[in-house]
């Protein structure tokens, strides 16, 4: 049995001793039973393949008064992007010298981060030999150790996020030769040690620079690979793609930057790239504009150079009616075509019915739409108002690209046969009832956890109905209810 294993006095031990009901206890085990199937790994790092035993240091007997107590917590300001502060705060006890305030190194800053590095330096910190009990108002962290760390390592951590903040982190608590316990606490809670945690954390995020920060792992404690009993085709799809990761496309890149800073004019959040992605699978965009969108990230749709080199159709480069190169900045946002001017008008008019101003629209904003936050006159967001402009500005972008299509193609791009002010007007509005219409449809139970919150619909459209003094007051059920602007 290697010392990784529990004997039945140790397992007895990390499972029943309880100082308080709350109390988990950290099972520091790597064992494997079952068939070949457990025991084979696959996607292994052959670098760090090791044949020694990963052994503890020897414990020493620990009396009940030499347990070590120990608060933790992560602060980050600005999170979720660019500009995110993380720091990590681990307190021991007043005025004790392994207190401890650390700013998150990396690229990577959220809270999770910091409350896992918290963890990480209370279990570095505190005497190996000695039972710790480590008191956190983060469940992340707590069912990450306690709850998840089996099935994690059974995949090979592959899709698991953080995953060298979280091994690194199990790592120091594995290697502990005494009993290490987890009790969450209500954060903020007047609870003084947690309080003193929060403090010295927020104090690290506030540091102006990084300090250093070793997540390393030696090669007898370092677990790779995936379990062929835990495998599945997904998880080693996800595999293959992180051991190459593809290569960003230049005017997806180019867009992204775009599309950051036009949100972080207007709302002053410099958003991650990975939230830009996410915004453009927001269920608060429709399918249709949502794939409209991710092509105009990434430059896909047909249009500008894409024609260049197609034999007889070179001319489809540049516009038809103002004969300069087509990008879709210019038909979204320059072109005369009467549809461009024709659609945003209507889009604006159904905004002010409700709304002070309509926003300035440039190509960033269109595409980091969803990201664009709206606040009332106490400066808190309006989640109905933000929601609205999301839906008028995909839904308008993506039908004056279908109506420049259908212009160009269908129609050989002459002024003569550009959309009345009449089509225009009739497909927008049709347009945004099939949405409002959705979105009461979406209120019903039947969907369960995918329903929409009727409060979320009327927060959203009330103010913008047509005859709107004189609806029920559950017009949601009413099939008849249309936005305020009559087809001609």
């Amino acid at each position: 049995m290697s010392d990784l294993s529990l004997s039945g006095h140790r397992r007895e031990e990390h499972y029943n001793i309880r100082l308080h009901e709350d109390e988990v206890c950290f099972n520091p085990a790597v064992t494997t039973s079952g068939g070949l199937a457990d025991t084979f790994r696959v996607f292994t790092d052959p670098s760090v393949t090791s044949k020694l035993e990963a052994i503890r240091p020897r414990s020493r007997p620990a009396q009940p008064h030499q347990s070590i107590s120990v608060y933790t917590d992560g602060s980050c300001f600005e999170n979720g992007t660019l500009r995110a502060r993380a720091g990590a705060g681990v307190w021991f006890g007043r005025g004790n010298p392994r207190n401890c305030a650390l700013r998150i190194p990396g690229p990577a800053q959220s809270s999770p981060i910091a409350e896992t590095v918290a963890v990480l330096l209370a279990a570095k910190l505190a005497p190996l030999w000695r039972p710790l009990h480590i008191i956190s108002d983060s469940k992340y962290i707590i069912e990450g150790m306690t709850k998840h760390l089996p099935k994690w390592e059974a995949v090979g951590w592959i899709g698991v996020k953080n995953a060298n903040f979280l091994r690194a982190t199990a790592f120091h608590l594995r290697r502990r030769s005494a009993i290490t316990t987890f009790r969450w606490v209500k954060g903020h809670n007047g609870e003084p040690g947690n309080e003193a945690a929060d403090a010295l954390a927020r104090t690290a995020a506030e540091k102006p620079a990084t300090d250093d920060l070793d997540l390393s792992i030696p090669h007898t404690w370092n677990l790779t690979g995936a379990k062929l009993a835990a495998l599945t085709q997904a998880l080693a799809y996800k595999a293959i793609l992180a051991e190459g990761p593809p290569k960003p496309r230049h005017a997806a890149t180019v867009n992204l930057d775009i599309t950051r800073h036009a949100v972080d004019a207007i709302t002053g959040t410099l958003h991650t790239d990975a939230t830009i992605w996410h915004s453009l699978r927001s269920k608060d965009i429709s399918r249709h504009a949502s794939d409209f969108l991710w092509k105009c990230m990434h430059q896909a749709h047909r249009c500008g150079t894409y024609w260049e080199h197609i034999p007889n159709y070179e001319i489809r480069a540049t516009c038809p009616q103002c004969n300069v190169p087509e990008t879709m900045e210019h038909i979204l946002l320059e072109c005369d075509v009467p549809a461009r001017t024709r659609v945003w008008l209507m889009a604006r008019t159904l905004w002010l019915k409700k709304h002070k101003t309509w926003p300035s629209l440039s190509f960033g904003t269109i595409l980091g739409c969803d990201l664009v936050k709206v606040t009332d006159d106490a400066g808190a967001l309006d989640r109905g108002a933000s929601r609205l402009l999301t839906i008028l500005i995909s839904e308008s972008a993506q039908l004056i690209w279908a109506l420049r299509c259908q212009w160009v193609i269908d129609r050989g791009g002459n002024p003569s046969t550009w959309h009345t002010d009449i089509e225009i007007q009739r497909r927008w509005i049709h347009r945004i009832n099939a949405r409002l219409t959705l979105d009461r449809d979406m209120t019903d139970t039947r969907f369960g956890k995918k329903a929409l919150k009727p409060k979320t619909v009327l927060r959203t459209w009330s103010g913008t109905l047509l005859n709107e003094s004189s609806l029920p007051e559950d017009w949601l059920r009413n099939s008849e209810v249309l936005v305020g602007m009559r087809p001609p």
